[in-house]
């Protein structure tokens, strides 16, 4: 779909909307609106942010990953513990071991293992990057996401109708030179592991994408979120193809506004307009109090709970704003979605693709 394609029809949905002022939504209030975060990683009952959560209308979808740091249990009975006491808060999405994917009993294995995670309420799968950009075989070479040893995973969450939340590749500027305007530059300057410009012998940016087209290609009723704009912030034509080539792929903006504000807002908002059952809130925020030397500290509580209120208040005012406004220090053009868009992207996709109601009801049992 060509960028001309997307912005004719914004033209004519905002044409039909002059037309009958009578239709006109009223956008919601940040508090009126129900919120849900499909991207979180809070790994402690957090009174003050339960607290937070109730006061601004937001629940999150907590996500437990990287699965090859060694807290994979850790990680996964600190998650459950939320999900069962606030599970309308805390509904969680397990992950596995993408490491011994060369055992012969690997797929068996991983399989029983999320089972039991979905029993206890489990609302989906997470892989992440270590899979294409990091993970490798006993020769050397990469294990891409599509190998065939993850095949009979992938199929399973198919025929049990777990979604997978996949984070593979990264953006483009890991391939490229170090840029000082890029939003990216001081990521990949303190972590150069995941900097693969100039590195020889590893996967390029469309080998990492291709694979992911070819889970859904072998595995089409497979429901897959691309998280963080599927990787392809840099190009909103390219999402548009795979949303329409893929009926079953989904996006999630995660920490990934800052590519949204950088293409023209009309562009942007026509995205929405086209596929507005598709496309998912999130913002990727992390606390994680087992990765410390030491137990964090009631300041240290107040400010992570200052910056996600900060930061899920800009996200709200530039997707529901109107006009001129500053998003991390850039000036850009609010989108102002209409409210029955806003209601999907914040709230009723992530109702409907993970099955929060029903799943909340289970946990609670």
């Amino acid at each position: 779909m060509s960028r001309f394609t997307i912005t004719i029809n914004a033209l004519l949905l905002s044409l039909l909307a002059a037309l009958h002022p009578g239709r006109a939504e009223e956008s919601p209030t940040y508090e009126q609106l129900l919120k849900i975060d499909v991207h979180s990683h809070v790994f402690e009952d957090f009174p003050a942010l339960n607290d937070l959560f109730r006061r601004i209308n937001m629940r999150t979808v907590n996500i437990c990953v990287p699965a090859g740091d060694g807290h994979l249990e850790q990680m996964h009975r600190a998650a459950n513990e939320l999900s069962r006491k606030y599970p309308e808060l805390y509904p969680c999405i397990a992950t596995f071991d993408l490491r011994r994917h060369d055992r012969p009993d690997y797929a068996e294995k991983v399989i029983a293992w999320l089972d039991g995670q979905f029993a206890l309420g489990a609302v989906g799968v997470k892989i992440w990057k270590e899979v294409g950009m990091e993970i490798k075989d006993r020769d050397g070479k990469f294990v891409l996401p599509d190998d065939p040893r993850f095949d009979p995973i992938y199929a399973h969450l198919a025929k049990v109708g777990k979604p997978l939340h996949a984070h593979l590749a990264e953006p483009i500027d890991a391939w490229l030179p170090l840029d000082p305007a890029s939003p990216y530059f001081s990521y990949y300057s303190k972590r150069p592991e995941w900097h693969f410009h100039g590195k020889a012998g590893v996967p390029s940016h469309a080998d990492l994408i291709a694979a992911r087209d070819n889970i859904m290609k072998k595995h089409p009723t497979l429901v897959l979120i691309g998280a963080h704009l599927a990787s392809l912030g840099h190009d909103l034509d390219a999402i548009a193809d795979r949303l329409e080539r893929f009926p079953n792929f989904h996006i999630e903006v995660a920490a990934r506004a800052r590519n949204l504000v950088r293409h023209p807002s009309d562009k942007v908002r026509a995205l929405f307009l086209k596929y507005p059952d598709r496309i998912m809130y999130g913002l990727d925020s992390m606390w994680k109090p087992f990765m410390r030397e030491k137990p964090p500290t009631d300041l240290e509580r107040r400010g992570y709970l200052q910056m996600l209120e900060l930061r899920y208040r800009e996200d709200f005012d530039y997707y529901a704003g109107q006009g001129e406004m500053t998003y991390t220090e850039r000036q850009v053009e609010a989108l102002h979605l209409p409210r029955s868009v806003l209601e999907k992207f914040y709230n009723g996709n992530a109702r409907r693709i993970y099955k929060l109601d029903a799943a909340a009801k289970h946990t609670a049992q």
